[in-house]
């Protein structure tokens, strides 16, 4: 099937109406990239099958969906084959009787009109066999192939023009000369051939344009029904391509539909991605053929069809990716040039040949100052699209208004840094933020090309000043994290760098690339300052989260209470290997302290101090010499004191040691309250802790903390006796943004009593929580859990819900 879009007509049908028709045609083909085109005409957003599949005498039903503008929705559709009407409206059953095309093919035509004028959709059909024929299964949607925002380019049509000279299109015995006034043709097997200046333009709306530059030889390939892009092959001379659709304009429906053109010369073959433009030229040097291919904008893959296999070697990968900006060469003989950067004058080169007068003359004649905010706004489009030459040439006309607005000399710079031209670009940015020291892409945009430059103290000065006015929430407001990590790592101050790499590892918003290379950059962050203090302030409703020991409770006196209380404690710690990354023993030590103050007078007696410190020796040596790996040990003493109503209650002493992801440590604690002999508790203390990291399962962190706890009492009694505890801890993370996150648990506790009758019981306590970064120092937790307690043998339930708002300073 052939479906051809013949061009607006007036609606005024008048005698002299092909003269007109002929002139405005001409006109429209010659208007700014069809981005910009504000639509006036009706449009079909879609339309039958790019093949309709027929049989004679079986009916087939077609529906078409008009635009989403107003006047397309307000058009009359009219339904005509081989010129004859035959319905109107969105609907179309069509019965062909073989008796009346025995001489002609049948040819359906869609006509939309309204006020403005017309558009005709140009279909072929194609004819099966009556047996079997299932028009519903053989006409099936294709509107996904084509870009939704892309009307002009909904169906399949191909014409071609000469915006100089002439040209021919030679098919099987078929000749078309080519001159201004556009020619329809079939996209099958042919050659286009100009001569001298003659320079032609092919618009296709399966793939998009196509200029074939003087002395130039194209051939065109005749598509399968496997097709999805347009082939061909440059024999000699230059061609550019601007291929349909944007960059942005996929989904899932079109995602696997990302190429449209396939062009090949004898040493490369490329494939040209939606919205890409691209130059190809193929050429003698040296006695030497080459291809040479330069990107204008978007993406273009590369598969280099190299003779020789030393040459093949150093392609990894069955595809070349080159970006934006780039010049690639590749001779005969496999030989590669290094990627360069196109100059100036071939860039203008190759604008000026495929560029139509009309064009030239809508981008030059930019006098009107009310026009300024259109334009800015097209600019603004180009910008998204990474379109860098379209916007160089729609903004190099308002260099003499670059006063009047900041925009202007941003995306001048833009552009121009989209060139890798960055001692220009950084001219314009800099003249941007002396017209406002407020705008923050200025100084965004120098501090990206300042990092290109390894210019890191102007980068990371400039990323700073780009942070203060960036909105919240944005694209790059997401991206400072990473951006602002780099020079602050290679300005050798790892501790910022650390942070704000952290912080760009768990943005689920940030690009996976950057995250990824956050984590790289955090790997090589071997150095962290010696100290650490963490500084907790908050209130909690009975729940028991403070540690004697590691995770060990407070006084079983304190912890049945189900009261309010406040919290005011500090963490601090120094650990001298943190120093080095040289092997051998290192010291350091800790402290903490904790008071709680309930809120309730009748529990004032209850109000706690905890005080504990630690020492630590630390013992490092290499693990793999070849792989410069090292790996550690800490054993550690640590002793403390727990007053209670202001009088000592208990004292605690114990030795252990940490190795990777496990913990042992063993002591004793020593009860030194008023209460009677028989009710105090002293004894051996075992512990055992191990962290286990599960990975990450979608956008949840699993992790799995285990312990385990003997106590040997001294002395036993009804009240008191040896005890033997299991607690696991499951517990899952996610990342909302980067400064908020959320924690689930669910603690499983097991103790065991040795004392008769036996006092043993199971604890089952999830938790919620959830933690925001206020400053990049401050979190505030919110948690909050139900305790569930079974106690044996008497089977008493405890139900106790639970908890605790906490802000933490971590210096």
């Amino acid at each position: 099937m052939r479906k051809i879009q013949n061009n607006f007509l007036f609606f005024i049908i008048i005698l002299f109406c092909f003269i007109l028709f002929s002139f405005f045609e001409n006109k429209i083909y010659a208007q700014l990239p069809k981005t910009f085109i504000k639509e006036e005409l009706p449009t079909l957003r879609s339309g039958p099958p790019l093949n309709i599949q027929a049989a004679y005498d079986k009916e087939v039903l077609l529906e078409v969906t008009p635009g989403d503008d107003y006047s397309s929705q307000n058009s009359h559709i009219i339904w005509s084959i081989n010129n004859k009407k035959i319905c109107t409206g969105v609907y179309c059953p069509i019965v062909l009787k073989e008796s009346e095309y025995l001489d002609r093919a049948p040819i359906l035509d869609i006509i939309t009109y309204n006020e403005y004028g017309g558009t005709t959709y140009t279909y072929e059909f194609e004819i099966r066999s009556k047996e079997g024929f299932d028009s519903k299964s053989l006409n099936k949607e294709t509107e996904y192939v084509k870009p939704k925002n892309d009307p002009i380019d909904s169906f399949s049509s191909q014409k071609v023009s000469a915006i100089f000279g002439k040209g021919t299109l030679i098919q099987s015995d078929y000749i078309l000369y080519i001159g201004s006034v556009s020619r329809f043709f079939n996209w099958k097997n042919g050659i286009f051939q100009t001569d001298n200046l003659d320079t032609l333009k092919i618009s296709d709306s399966e793939s998009g344009l196509w200029f074939l530059l003087p002395s130039s030889n194209l051939s065109i390939q005749s598509p399968t029904d496997d097709d999805q892009l347009r082939k061909a092959k440059l024999n000699l001379g230059s061609l550019r391509v601007k291929a349909s659709g944007g960059r942005n304009d996929t989904d899932q429906n079109t995602e696997s539909f990302t190429n449209k053109m396939q062009i090949e010369t004898e040493e490369i073959s490329i494939l040209v991605s939606r919205g890409a433009d691209v130059v190809m030229t193929r050429g003698k040097e040296n006695n030497k053929l080459f291809t040479k291919i330069i990107v204008f904008s978007g993406e273009a893959q590369l598969i280099p069809n190299i003779r020789f296999i030393k040459e093949s070697e150093k392609f990894n990968d069955d595809k070349i990716k080159l970006g934006t900006g780039l010049e690639f060469t590749i001779y005969e003989d496999g030989t590669i040039k290094p990627l360069a950067t196109p100059n100036s004058s071939t860039i203008d080169y190759f604008i000026a040949f495929t560029t139509t007068q009309e064009e030239l003359k809508a981008r030059y004649e930019i006098k009107n100052i009310d026009n300024l905010s259109e334009i800015l706004d097209r600019a603004a489009i180009l910008a998204e699209n990474e379109e860098y030459f379209e916007l160089l040439n729609l903004l190099t006309p308002l260099q003499n208004l670059i006063d009047k607005d900041i925009r202007i000399s941003y995306y001048l710079g833009f552009a121009k840094k989209g060139l890798y031209q960055n001692q220009d670009a950084k001219k314009y940015f800099i003249h941007a933020k002396k017209m406002d020291s407020n705008f923050p892409m200025a100084h965004w945009q120098l501090g990206l090309i300042y990092l290109e430059e390894k210019n890191y103290p102007y980068a990371e000065n400039e990323f700073l000043l780009a942070h203060k006015n960036i909105p919240k929430g944005s694209k790059v407001d997401h991206e400072y994290g990473y951006y602002v990590g780099v020079p602050y790592f290679f300005n050798n101050k790892m501790l910022l760098a650390k942070n704000t790499f952290q912080s760009a590892v768990w943005d689920t918003e940030l690009d996976p690339s950057l995250r990824q290379s956050a984590a790289e950059f955090l790997k090589r962050i071997n150095i962290e300052k010696p100290w650490s203090l963490f500084v907790p302030l908050g209130i909690q409703y009975d729940s028991n989260v403070l540690s004697i020991a590691q995770n060990q409770s407070l006084p079983s006196q304190y912890t049945d209470k189900s009261v309010f209380r406040s919290i005011a404690g500090g963490v601090y710690s120094y650990d001298s290997s943190k120093e080095s990354n040289n092997d051998g023993w290192f010291l350091g030590g800790g402290a903490k302290l904790f008071y709680i103050k309930n809120l309730t007078n009748d529990y004032s007696s209850l109000d706690a101090l905890v005080l504990e410190g630690s020492v630590y020796e630390t013992r490092r040596w290499m693990k793999d010499e070849e792989k410069k790996e090292h790996d550690s040990v800490r054993i550690y003493q640590t002793g403390g004191a727990v007053f209670v109503d202001n009088k000592q209650d208990n004292l605690y002493f114990l030795g252990g040691g940490v190795y990777k992801s496990l913990e042992l440590n063993a002591g004793v604690q020593i009860d030194i309250s008023d209460r009677t002999v028989s009710n105090q508790r002293s004894g051996l203390v075992y512990n055992q802790y191990f962290s286990l990291g599960l990975g990450q399962y979608g956008p949840f962190v699993l992790d799995l903390n285990l312990q385990g706890q003997e106590q040997i009492m001294f002395n036993t009694s009804d009240t008191v006796g040896s005890t033997f505890e299991i607690i696991a801890t499951p517990s899952a993370s996610y990342s909302i943004n980067s400064k908020t996150s959320l924690k689930f648990g669910t603690t499983f506790d097991f103790l065991y009593t040795f004392i008769s009758p036996i006092q043993s019981k199971y604890k089952f306590i999830p938790t919620a929580a959830i933690n925001y970064f206020i400053l990049d120092w401050l979190i505030g937790t919110f948690s909050a859990s139900f305790e569930y307690d079974r106690v044996l043998p008497d089977n008493t339930n405890v139900y106790r819900p639970g908890a605790s708002l906490i802000v933490t300073g971590i210096f």
